[in-house]
């Protein structure tokens, strides 16, 4: 009986922590649909329809990356009321003219290239799916063997959109590599980081040219006064989203 009771009040916790966030990207361009709209912190996703309306799993305090190869990339963290409402959030073109190419693609077929050969470099999911995009492969009579699967799928997008999940990837690897040198007490103490946003604020450092090259350097004092002086611009951030 006292099981059930505490699943009963349990559950209801659970539920809002993970709670659909909707939402509309406004741009100045007519290219509203199939913008990625990525919660860093779940590793949730979703894509913007025809309207450019989306939702993604996400709960107060997470960061949301909205990025497309046609508009700059957009930082977004989420309030208590925006699962009260629809959001809005605005992004802007980028001045670039993207054409559109029809391939006819008749006769033509790609080798499977899923097997890493020993003694090889051991790719991250990816990184292999990005190689294979991008590796070329030519057959003349020499052993040389060569595809036509790099260049339609640089046409086609589909090479950007694996480096943007390639960037994803190692950009959340180097989030949790912040927390070898600055702890989350150290976050909440000091740096008076509320704990629903310290993943948040991990990010924020991350996506900073200027911290990441102090990181790089190994040294924990200068990693984590580079961090507290980031803090004070953060807080105003949140401040500016409220």
């Amino acid at each position: 009986m006292k099981t059930k009771i505490l699943l009963l009040l349990i559950f209801p916790v659970f539920c809002f922590s993970q709670e659909i966030i909707k939402g509309k990207i406004k741009i100045g361009a007519p290219e509203v649909s199939g913008i990625l709209v990525v919660n860093l912190n779940n590793e949730s996703e979703a894509k913007t329809d025809a309207f450019g309306r989306f939702s993604v799993r996400a709960e107060i305090g997470d960061l949301l990356i909205i990025d497309a190869a046609h508009i700059h990339k957009k930082r977004y963290i989420v309030q208590e009321n925006d699962f009260k409402k629809e959001i809005e959030i605005e992004v802007e073109a980028l001045p670039v003219e993207i054409e559109t190419i029809e391939i006819t693609r008749s006769n033509i077929t790609s080798e499977s290239l899923g097997l890493v050969p020993k003694g090889q470099k051991r790719y991250t999911p990816a990184e292999r799916r990005l190689k294979t995009a991008t590796d070329m492969e030519l057959m003349v009579g020499f052993g040389f063997t060569f595809s036509f699967d790099p260049i339609l799928n640089a046409l086609s997008g589909r090479t950007k959109m694996l480096k943007k999940e390639l960037e994803i990837e190692r950009f959340n690897r180097n989030v949790t590599l912040t927390e070898n040198y600055i702890s989350d007490e150290l976050l909440t103490s000091q740096f008076n980081i509320p704990t629903d946003y310290i993943k948040s604020f991990r990010m924020f450092l991350v996506d900073n040219q200027g911290f990441m090259e102090v990181m790089k350097t190994n040294n924990k004092d200068n990693i984590i006064s580079k961090a507290f002086s980031l803090s004070e611009i953060f807080h105003k951030i949140i401040l500016d989203e409220q």
